[in-house]
């Protein structure tokens, strides 16, 4: 680890830029998500230890250089950062530390930036973020490649990383996917909320997610699949208790609210619709759909349940909290531009779900009152 930071120091001097130099003596600008002016400097803030810019290379040097970065570093760096450290990733790619160590370095230098954060685990920065989807878009088209040329002769497989949301993903998620899944596609789900998923997207670590957000992330097409369709819920002994006159601001900051996990919003959305205020009301943490439901069911708390939920219990088992009409949560489906048939084939198969298994905006007239939880 000495090493390696005497390794920074010294890339920082060969680009002029000493350890403790105030950054705001470079030239301005952020390289990433923000467009660089081609005529001025692109200087990146890497979200290291010391949060300092370390590179002045002009924006068409460090296009030509990341065009030229060798397959084996970006895979380098693909490795660590799955794998959690340099040991792992050595381990994974069969070669020394101190090979891997080369890689990296060589790969820094090469765009004049750090890439990789020494953390337990390591994480990217900024840049690493960057060159980690590129790594993994190249990845996907090899997969793919081989796929092709094997003609299923060695049973090749490509693999697809996706983000979907919990209720989706138990509701009507896997089974769109059952499909794809007897192909020679292998598919990482990941689960997120769907007002943070297109995170993943930004870093690289997901080709493609089932989001609330309207707005596509960069270098991404964006789909609208539908709304679904939720009720606000509680067993009628629950209901009696804490909500004898309806959902109040006093009544939500006592009743117990059931809660998915601390990046679940949806039930705040609702709550400040009704009190235009945050309340904190007592929570229950239940991080599976199905036990979220039954623990609303078995009179926890109350909780937004998917309208599809709520009609599977036994009649009586719950009653309705919010008005008749469901409030109803916009999804988006985001995915990288490139061209992959796997990838083309799973939003296939997820669009081509969605128009039965959620709400259309033909048929949303009824709850449009309802319709964006996050305003």
């Amino acid at each position: 680890m000495r090493e390696y930071s005497g390794y920074h120091n010294r890339l920082r001097d060969r680009l002029g830029d000493k350890p403790g130099a105030n950054p705001g003596d470079r030239a301005g600008g952020t390289l990433g998500h923000n467009p660089v002016n081609s005529s001025a400097t692109a200087a990146a803030s890497i979200p290291d230890a010391s949060s300092e810019h370390i590179s002045q290379l002009k924006s068409e040097d460090l296009s030509a250089n990341i065009r030229a970065i060798p397959l084996e570093q970006l895979l380098a760096l693909q490795s660590i950062i799955e794998e959690g450290s340099f040991d792992a990733a050595a381990d994974e790619l069969h070669i020394s530390q101190s090979a891997i160590s080369q890689r990296i370095k060589a790969l820094e230098s090469q765009v004049g930036h750090i890439v990789i954060q020494r953390s337990k685990p390591v994480q990217a920065t900024a840049m690493g973020q960057l060159l980690l989807r590129l790594a993994r878009q190249i990845t996907l088209a090899q997969e793919e490649a081989a796929q092709r040329i094997d003609n299923e002769q060695r049973n090749s497989t490509v693999n697809i990383r996706i983000v979907v949301n919990a209720d989706s993903l138990e509701g009507w998620v896997l089974p769109a996917l059952a499909p794809i899944a007897q192909q020679s596609i292998a598919l990482d789900i990941k689960r997120q909320d769907e007002h943070i998923s297109s995170r993943m997207l930004r870093s690289g670590e997901a080709m493609a997610a089932i989001t609330a957000e309207e707005t596509p992330v960069q270098g991404c097409t964006m789909t609208k699949l539908g709304y679904m369709a939720y009720f606000a819920a509680a067993t009628p002994e629950f209901a009696s208790r804490w909500f004898p006159e309806g959902m109040t601001r006093e009544t939500l900051e006592l009743a117990p609210l059931v809660q998915y996990d601390r990046d679940d919003q949806l039930q705040y959305h609702f709550v400040r619709r009704i009190t235009h205020a945050k309340v904190h009301p007592p929570m229950h943490f239940v991080p599976t759909s199905i036990g979220y439901n039954d623990a609303v069911a078995l009179g926890y708390g109350w909780g937004l349940i998917p309208s599809t939920s709520f009609s599977s219990y036994p009649e009586g088992t719950l009653v309705r909290l919010s008005p008749q009409e469901p409030l109803l949560l916009p999804l988006f489906w985001q995915q990288w531009k490139l061209s992959s048939p796997s990838l083309d084939a799973v939003a296939a198969a997820i669009i081509k779900a969605s128009r039965t298994a959620l709400v259309q905006d033909h048929d949303a007239e009824a709850g449009r009152g309802y319709a964006s939880p996050s305003t």
